[in-house]
Order: C-alpha cells, then structure tokens, then sequence
C-alpha cells in the first residue's frame, strides 16, 4: 500500500488542520480540556449542522486541467546524506544531550566538584526496600544531586565526601515526613554505597564502543554512525517525498483554471468557523471574538478572509485532483481502503475511524467518509500523475534565492 502523505497534505488545507487555525499559545491555553480531545470535540460538533455536505460537486464541471500527464517540477532540497552530515549530527546530539561521563582512572579519592560513579542498597530495619536499590548511578556528590540536577532527600551523598574508589559505606538518612510513600516517611534507613568509579567529563575523542552500547544500543563506533546515518536516509527521503508532492500540487493549481463556486466556499468558511468556535471556545461563540483578538490579534472579520483564502487553495486542488480522478476512472478498492482508513485514524489518535469523519465531516459523520474516501482518491490519483512527471532536484536554487534576498537586504540598508 504506497498511500503515505498525500491524503493527510490535502487535508491539512480543509479540515481542523488547516494552516491559520491559532497561535501556538492559543492553542496550549486549551489543551487539556475535554473539548480538544478528538471524542468530545466530535460530540460537540455533532450539534452543528455541516454546510457543506450540501454540495456535491464533480470537478470537471469548474476546472480547466493543464497537461497532467507531462508534468515537470523542480525541487530544491539536499537530500543526500554525505559523512559529514553524520559526523554533524552527532556532534549535535553529543552536545545537546550531554555532558556525558567516563571513568577518570587517575583519580582515587572524592573531592569537592567531583561526578562519581556508585551502586546503592537502600535498607530498612535490615531489610532492602523496593525502590532503594541501583546500580552505576552517576552523581554530583558534593551537591547531593544526579548529574541531571535532579536532588536526593537531605544527607543521601554525605558519607561519601572524602571516600575512596572501591570503598563500601553506610550512609544513615531520614526520609522526610512529607515524603510520597507512607512506608518511608520520616524513617530512618541505612543506604549501603559502593564507589565504582569517580568520573570525568567525556569529550568526543572519548566516544568508544561502550558509549555506544549505552546510547544507541550497538555494540561498535562504527554501527552507531550508521544508526545515525539511517536516520539521516529515512529523514530526507521523507522530506524529498514532502516537497515532490507539495511541488505537484503548486503545479496542478497554477497551471489549471479553476472556477470556485461562492456559495461552497461560504459553506466550508462557515462549517469551519463552526468546528473553531467548538475547538477553541469550548462551543460558546460569545468568546469568538475575544480568542481570536487574544490569540490571534485579528478581528472575526479578519480572520473570516484568512480561513477564506486558505480553504480556496484547498477547494482548487479538490477540484483539479476531482476531474484528474474522473479522467482516469479511478474507483476506490474497498479492502485496501478500509485498512488505510483505520491506519490513518490509529496513527492520528482517533478512537475509530467513524470519530476520525466525524472531523472531516465537521460533526457530520457520513458526509466526513465521503469527503475521506474522495481524499483517498486524489491520493491515488496524484501519485499516478506523480509516476509521469518529471522531477528535477536543484539545491543550488535554494542558495542561489538566499544570495540574492542578502544583496536586496543590504541594497536596502
């Protein structure tokens, strides 16, 4: 089964994705309410009538198709993984996610500032307590705290300031009152440590196999850069695969004429309007106004035209991949579908794939699985427009745009 992104892009500019939907702020000032889970959101906007399942156009009657079948299309991304982007990517990762540690096998006695190494059993009464016990614990000793900054109960580390590599110590330490679990709070237990090592801080040139056995699982250098390097493969072939499509359609709606009618437009402006008022305001349309103004810094009116202009773009490709569909007698293999379908909705956190319509339909369920199924469609039908173009790569348009946005930032200055 190819489907992968298309049907989901097409999506993107017609449902509850679509692109000037809010604020990153806006939106995780209501995440976390019921109303932005997919289930509640559903049965709130079941409420709604859906303007738009109405309509029931066919493509061909509003577009004039270019020759899809004799596409060309440039895009501009590198996407070839070189060593060096390797050897980048991890000098990133071992930067961001560090610092990381390593035995310092001159150094024998703990000292003020000093990362040990240390095993510990944790008893009480004589008996070691669930959740006391653990091994090759990397911490700050002389700040009572993990190499995380994360901090133990008050006394944890002390007995180990001044100790030595191989020594074995028992540490008394009172669990608060407060403490989270009743069967420890405020006893006092016996932590029995074992320093293994004291620790320097890892540079790149310290990076061996057993680094790589800790982070990445592998059991050489050599297979950890190229876990890395698969990664960096799977990434701009996604990315390669994102910018074709997206490139393809730019092409079919710059290149095709297409008539909008007015009347569907107002009814997927105001069918989305709708599922807004339900996704952000909590289905009250008294606080519209003061989302969008807080959120958005629009008017209603103002944002009105913006949903306007996106949901157009969306409504031109509809249309073209329609009549496209249409031309090529295209029909929807049902088993492969439904399996699609439900994969989609997994993938994406709904319930089913009746909840997952119930959002493309905005609250309309039967109208959501049609308009689903057509995206579905169009899916198949851009992939096989995509199997006769011409697909050109060229980065250095990338860098040649770059270049000459500097020369006109600094012509202007």
């Amino acid at each position: 089964m190819k489907k992968k992104l298309v049907a989901l892009m097409l999506g993107v500019m017609m449902v509850i994705s679509t692109a000037s939907c809010g604020s990153d702020e806006g939106k995780n000032a209501v995440e976390g309410t019921e109303a932005t889970e997919s289930v509640a959101t559903t049965e709130v906007a079941e409420n709604v009538p859906c303007a738009s399942s109405a309509f029931d156009l066919k493509g061909s009657d509003y577009v004039t198709l270019c020759d899809y079948e004799n596409v060309s299309i440039t895009i501009t991304g590198d996407y070839e993984v070189e060593d060096e982007d390797v050897t980048v990517s991890f000098e990133d990762m071992f930067n961001n996610y560090g610092p990381f540690y390593t035995e310092n096998p001159d150094k024998k006695v703990i000292e003020e500032g000093d990362i040990v190494d240390v095993d510990y059993v944790g008893k009480l009464d004589g008996v070691a307590f669930e959740g006391g016990s653990a091994e090759h614990q990397v911490i700050d000793v002389y700040n009572n705290a993990s190499v995380t900054g994360s901090g133990y109960i008050e006394g944890f580390t002390d007995g180990l300031k001044g100790a030595s590599v191989g020594d074995v110590i028992d540490c008394d330490v009172t669990f608060p009152e407060n403490y989270g679990n009743a069967d420890l709070a405020g006893k006092e237990v016996v932590f029995t440590f074992t320093v293994n090592s004291i620790q320097k801080e890892m540079t790149l040139e310290d990076v061996d196999d057993n680094f790589a056995s800790e982070q990445f699982q592998v059991e050489t250098v050599e297979e950890m850069y190229q876990v890395i390097r698969d990664y960096l493969e799977q990434e701009a072939d996604y990315y390669k695969q994102r910018d074709t499509y997206l490139a393809l359609q730019s092409y079919l709606v710059d290149n095709s004429t297409v008539e909008v009618p007015e009347d569907y437009l107002a009814a997927r402006v105001s069918d989305y309007r709708n599922q807004y008022i339900t996704y952000y305001c909590g289905g009250d349309e008294s606080q519209l106004e003061n989302y969008i103004s807080t959120y958005e810094g629009k008017t209603v009116e103002e944002m009105e035209a913006s949903w306007a202009e996106s949901l157009e773009k969306g409504i031109r490709l509809e249309l073209i991949m329609d009549a496209i569909t249409e031309k090529m007698g295209l029909e929807v293999d049902e088993e492969e579908y439904e399996t699609y379908a439900q994969s989609v909705a997994t993938s994406n956190g709904y319930e089913s794939a009746e909840a997952m319509y119930g959002i493309y339909g905005y609250g309309d369920a039967e109208y959501g699985a049609r308009y689903f199924k057509k995206l579905y469609l169009y899916d198949e039908a851009l992939e096989k427009v995509l199997e006769n173009a011409t697909v050109n790569v060229d980065p250095t348009l990338v860098e040649s745009e770059e270049l000459t946005e500097s020369v006109e930032e600094t012509e202007a200055e």
